[in-house]
């Protein structure tokens, strides 16, 4: 569902939980055929989004997107890291690395910050 969802944001449109009822957001900018999906589909779409993963999920790129002032789609991935299970292969050490690599790279990136 994920994917789902980053790709109705790709046109512009959104779909969101407002009071436990699903709702598309610029609807008008998603092809029929994806306004057709939602509909078949509303009730999946609806328990991913009230899911605790997706939840956490949001509230992470928030916080990345807002309090750290990236760009919405670099929050978003650097929360999908965080969120994410170490690869296998990769040690403890390396992984904690990276993700403090990623985060100082996003805070320190020219010209990001408002």
């Amino acid at each position: 569902m994920a994917d789902l969802v980053d790709r109705v944001r790709s046109f512009g449109a959104n779909i969101v939980l407002d009071d436990n009822a699903l709702r598309v957001v610029n609807g008008q900018k998603l092809p029929s055929a994806a306004r057709s999906y939602i509909a078949k589909h509303g009730k999946a779409i609806a328990d991913y989004l009230g899911s605790d993963e997706n939840i956490e999920f949001e509230e992470r790129a928030a916080i990345i997107d807002f309090d750290g002032r990236a760009p919405r789609e670099w929050a978003e991935q650097f929360a999908r890291y965080l969120s994410a299970t170490k690869p296998s292969g990769v040690s403890e050490m390396d992984w904690s690395w990276f993700l403090t690599t990623c985060g100082r790279m996003i805070d320190e990136a020219p010209g990001v910050a408002v």
